[in-house]
């Protein structure tokens, strides 16, 4: 159950944790440390899944896939699975120790959020928290870890209305109705680092903040179409990897990016009813299977476009 508007919720989720065992937290590789997991809650049923290269769709990995501004922090990648939201943190760390020179391994920390089926079953300031708090730390060998479920207290979520969104200035009412359109319609994306500068944030935090709006609106849509998972969103790595997800690579040109719609938007602010002009399953309109750049929906990358 959600917390009552304006109510700082509790996140209760379930964790898988994966990468090569270390001597200190800081330091060198365990002597014939090999890849594996090294943390699974009860709650995971299936935790290969959550090895990275099964997380994204058996891809063969590399640290050219993530791009520079987020080698250190790691990209953030998130996906509506059946036991509900994956949130995975992976990035490569140096075998000779923290920040040192040389041969990297792959680690990554994933929280699975359950129950999540619905973009308003997601906890207010869930995407805020993942992109500001959520890291990947390296297994330290003979170091006890809980595994057991976890719970956090999100930071405290301001209810929106229709008489915030009408005192937003036109870019940033723009850049929120494009994050709204990308997630409905499955159409793009276009961030401004004006935007970003006015509202004193950096591009990413600035991103997690829009789908954390859209995630407390009152409207219920799906996650995902039918019972395959979906990727939801990509902070930092390679956009082909995360097929249907909205994607910031910050070493990516992007493409066109159609104007959103604001009018459906304030619809969903002000009245939490159904749009008729949303997509809510492809299936029904077979003129919706492709956006306006011939993309199959769901299926090809929804890159960010930048503009200087």
């Amino acid at each position: 159950m959600k917390a009552s508007p304006d109510e700082a919720e509790t996140l209760h989720f379930e964790e898988v944790g994966y990468g090569k065992a270390v001597r200190s937290t800081d330091g060198p590789l365990r002597e014939s440390a090999v890849y594996g997991l090294n943390l699974i809650t009860p709650g995971i049923v299936n935790p290969l899944r959550f090895i990275p290269a099964n997380f994204l769709g058996n891809a063969n990995l590399t640290s050219s896939m993530i791009d520079p501004a987020f080698a250190q922090r790691g990209a953030l990648i998130v996906k509506a699975v059946d036991e509900g939201l994956a949130i995975m943190r992976m990035r490569y760390r140096a075998e000779a120790g923290e920040g040192a020179a040389g041969r990297q391994f792959l680690l990554s920390r994933t929280v699975v959020v359950p129950g999540v089926e619905y973009w308003a079953d997601i906890p207010r300031g869930l995407f805020s928290w993942a992109e500001r708090e959520l890291i990947a730390q390296a297994f330290v060998f003979d170091q006890t870890r809980t595994a057991s479920a976890q719970s956090v207290k999100l930071p405290q979520f301001q209810s929106r209305g229709i008489d915030w969104f009408d005192h937003l200035s036109r870019r940033r009412q723009v850049q929120l109705g494009s994050a709204y359109q990308a997630i409905t319609k499955r159409i793009g994306w276009t961030v401004s680092r004006v935007v970003a500068e006015e509202e004193g944030q950096s591009p990413s935090a600035l991103i997690a903040a829009d789908l954390d709006v859209i995630a407390s609106l009152p409207r219920k849509f799906a996650l995902r179409q039918g019972q395959d998972d979906q990727f939801i969103f990509n902070l930092g790595i390679e956009p082909a990897l995360t097929p249907g997800a909205v994607s910031y690579f910050p070493g990516h040109l992007g493409g066109a990016i159609e104007a959103p719609d604001l009018g459906a938007l304030r619809h969903a602010i002000s009245s939490g009813s159904d749009e008729p002009t949303l997509v809510e399953s492809v299936e029904k309109r077979s003129s919706l299977l492709h956006d306006s750049l011939d993309r199959r929906i769901g299926s090809e990358p929804i890159p960010l476009k930048w503009h200087l």
